[in-house]
């Protein structure tokens, strides 16, 4: 008796999950925008007959693109790009100056929906690629291209038709450690820990 029970109950509970695990694979296509927000700084550290110097990426505007294939179930794996409109500022502690720069990542990750519905939650893991660009890296050869890591969580509203809208909160963590030579010296500075928070709303188009 209690094992027909349990089988009944196992039956009706696969059968139950099946219509939302149906709705999911597919493929979605979202531009979106955000905010970048850095929160370490790239260099910290003693030059002899300068001081202390700190150089650091500043807060800006986030635009990028990704793309979501959905797997049988709540799995799926995403591609993502999004390219940081940030100038870099540095300082030793007398002077400070901004220079024209970016910020830009590409990553590969998984995405885990936790909650099927019209209102969905979900997280997201992988590997992701920082890159620095611009006037304030024109001197760099060495480190302007990280490998790191990526997680992140956010929420999705479907809409009516193939469109829903995502919010996403996502944090890079990467280390950093420029070269280059001024004036024919050889400079390097020291290995810093980064952590990068991207904040992001756009529209999702389900493509299939």
């Amino acid at each position: 008796m209690i094992r027909r029970l349990f089988a009944t109950t196992l039956a009706l509970v696969v059968l139950g999950a099946t219509p939302s695990i149906a709705q999911l694979p597919g493929l979605d296509l979202e531009p979106y925008i955000g905010a970048y927000i850095p929160t370490q700084d790239i260099i910290d550290q003693n030059v002899i007959g300068v001081g202390q110097v700190k150089g650091s990426q500043k807060n800006s505007l986030a635009v990028g693109a990704r793309l979501t294939a959905w797997l049988a179930g709540p799995l799926g794996i995403e591609g993502n790009f999004v390219y940081n409109f940030s100038d870099a500022e540095l300082t030793d502690g007398a002077t400070t100056a901004d220079t024209s720069a970016a910020v830009w990542m590409g990553d590969l990750r998984l995405i885990l929906n936790m909650l099927p519905g019209p209102v969905g939650i979900h997280i997201t893991g992988g590997v992701a690629t920082i890159g620095y660009t611009g006037d304030a890296y024109s001197d760099v050869t060495e480190g302007k291209t990280n490998l790191g890591g990526v997680a992140g969580a956010g929420l999705k509203f479907k809409l009516p038709g193939i469109l829903s809208i995502r919010g996403d909160a996502d944090v890079y963590a990467y280390k950093v450690q420029l070269g280059g030579e001024v004036e024919g010296i050889l400079l390097e500075t020291n290995s810093q820990w980064q952590v990068d928070l991207i904040v992001s709303a756009g529209l999702i188009i389900s493509v299939i």
